[in-house]
């Protein structure tokens, strides 16, 4: 394992100096020898590099070992990069059960991505039961953590009746709070949505805003 830690130090110092191409192929040779030494960041990091061909031809069959190595070891980012390549059945077969029970895994450890996926799955009952309120849980847990994308996912569902009747008001302030959360499309929503509203719905939502 040191020697596998000296690999990955060596990696990081390549990735974070020059970005010129030969600077990057070693990168990722070091980051090899490191996932190869059983170093669990490395594993994941260098999937990566093969998923998306940095430093090394992409390849995805080998990209999905890599991170099903640093999973197993437990890491939050390459249960969500695991789960990502299963539901996209990417270099191999499509498992959206198995990769609901990562993204859980993941979220579990506050995993933003992880949070996101799986709401959106527990939504439409991708890869398990449908389970709409346990999906507003986790994106309100995501919008809690910081996550614009979660908050913009609860406005949708309250706009479009997914979160039980439709809820103008929730959606408003759900709205709301992915655009303070940098959310770009959130503007956009907000402003679909005040077309529809009515004066007392609009100033309920301002009022429960404000609070």
């Amino acid at each position: 394992m040191d020697e596998g830690n000296a690999s990955y130090t060596q990696a990081q110092t390549l990735l974070n100096g020059s970005d010129s191409g030969e600077s990057l192929v070693k990168a990722a040779e070091a980051m090899r020898l490191a996932a190869n030494s059983g170093h669990t960041i490395a594993a994941n990091n260098f999937g990566t590099l093969l998923h998306h061909g940095r430093g090394v031809h992409q390849d995805l069959v080998a990209a999905r070992a890599y991170y099903h190595q640093a999973a197993e070891a437990g890491l939050p980012a390459a249960r969500f990069n695991l789960g990502f390549m299963l539901v996209r059945g990417l270099g191999g077969d499509r498992d959206d059960e198995r990769a609901r029970t990562l993204f859980l895994l993941a979220a579990e450890d506050g995993h933003l991505d992880a949070i996101t996926h799986l709401g959106a799955m527990m939504m439409t009952g991708a890869g398990g039961v449908q389970d709409r309120d346990s999906a507003l849980g986790w994106w309100a847990r995501g919008t809690d953590l910081g996550d614009s994308r979660c908050a913009l996912n609860l406005g949708i569902a309250h706009a479009g009746g997914h979160a039980g009747e439709v809820n103008f008001v929730a959606a408003w302030y759900w709205f709301k709070r992915a655009e303070q959360l940098g959310n770009a499309g959130a503007a956009v929503e907000l402003e679909r949505l005040e077309r529809v509203m009515s004066e007392d719905e609009h100033a309920a939502a301002v009022a429960c805003t404000s609070r």
